[in-house]
């Protein structure tokens, strides 16, 4: 069970930093996001009603978005260390203390945060503890970088092999077209 709820915040931090973060996605230029669509972008990457996310957190998302993107180049270069030293700042940042809560007469359920905590806080201690638990091994997930030109999405390999270098079939197959046609040209 918790292994399932990290690998789900897990895929919600790789939303994240594909929705607030990079330049190009599919190899076309990203547009920068500003005003009501940085809040709409940050809103429908956690999923949470727009009376959540004001201008200030949806800056505040990416920033956390951005301190993610960083830890994942740092993994997708090969660098654990580095991305291990990154994330440890995003820990002790973050405040993450894992307590045990539960509302009226539902079940206890571990949380990352204190009670204080605000949307962005909350966000921050949960992907630091899932993405440390992936980083540790606790969970079958490999995080990465698109390996296509022009391209800088993030994406989850959750599979047995774990030998995904893209972020989805638009760029496997603008790679693979591009391989072709330097063979056809070459020949």
């Amino acid at each position: 069970m918790a292994e399932e709820r990290h690998a789900m915040r897990l895929e919600t931090g790789v939303t994240l930093v594909n929705a607030l973060t990079g330049e190009h996605v599919q190899g076309r230029p990203k547009p920068a996001l500003r005003g009501q669509d940085l809040i709409r972008a940050a809103t429908e990457a956690l999923g949470t009603g727009n009376s959540q996310v004001d201008l200030l957190t949806a800056e505040r998302l990416r920033n956390l978005a951005s301190r993610l993107r960083e830890i994942i180049e740092s993994l997708s270069r090969r660098e654990p260390d580095r991305a291990a030293g990154l994330l440890n700042r995003m820990l002790v940042d973050s405040k993450a203390r894992p307590s045990l809560h539960r509302h009226g007469e539902q079940s206890w359920h571990l949380r990352f945060h204190g009670p204080e905590a605000d949307l962005v806080q909350q966000w921050a201690a949960g992907l630091a503890v899932s993405v440390a638990a992936a980083l540790g091994d606790d969970i079958p997930h490999r995080v990465g970088l698109c390996a296509a030109p022009r391209c800088d999405q993030v994406y989850i390999d959750a599979s047995q092999a774990q030998i995904k270098r893209f972020c989805g079939l638009a760029c496997q197959n603008r790679v693979k077209a591009a391989a072709y046609r330097a063979r056809r040209s070459g020949a």
